[in-house]
């Protein structure tokens, strides 16, 4: 199978079988397990986030550039993540719309809700996928070749 194709497959199937415990829950969550399952994946993306994104960026550069790169790109990544919630009629399942008004059903509202919270991790796995792609990239590949 094509690497890429296979490489695309695992966050594809990690989102899938993920998702999929909405089915396995009832029609009313508790407070207290929502809080929990909220936590636990919050955790997970800022550990994903730290260890397989900001440490390798820092590892790659030298003296300074170590350190202020991944920053410029972590803060831009901030910004660009604020305006495009700010300027995207969305809305959460816990909470009301937000964003400017707009005349979209509650569930393209959602729907939008969903891309911008996929877009960074897509983002984050197609950058790997071009860096592993890169004769001059080391940890991608590496990355890449171990769980292909």
């Amino acid at each position: 199978m094509n690497p890429v194709l296979t490489a695309l497959m695992i966050p594809f199937l990690g989102t899938a079988l993920g998702s999929a415990f909405v089915f396995f829950m009832k029609k009313d969550m508790p407070d207290l397990l929502q809080k929990v399952l909220l936590g636990f994946a919050s955790g997970v993306m800022v550990a994903a986030s730290v260890w397989s994104l900001l440490i390798p960026a820092m590892e790659m550069g030298t003296g300074n550039q170590a350190v202020v790169s991944p920053t410029i790109g972590l803060l831009a990544g901030f910004a660009f993540l604020l305006l495009i919630d700010y300027i995207t009629p969305h809305i959460h399942p816990v909470g009301g719309p937000e964003g400017p008004e707009s005349r979209l059903s509650r569930t393209a509202k959602l729907a939008l809700a969903v891309t911008i919270h996929n877009f960074p991790e897509g983002m984050a796995v197609g950058v790997a996928i071009a860096g592993a792609l890169t004769a001059d990239s080391i940890w991608p590949e590496r990355w890449l070749c171990h769980w292909v």
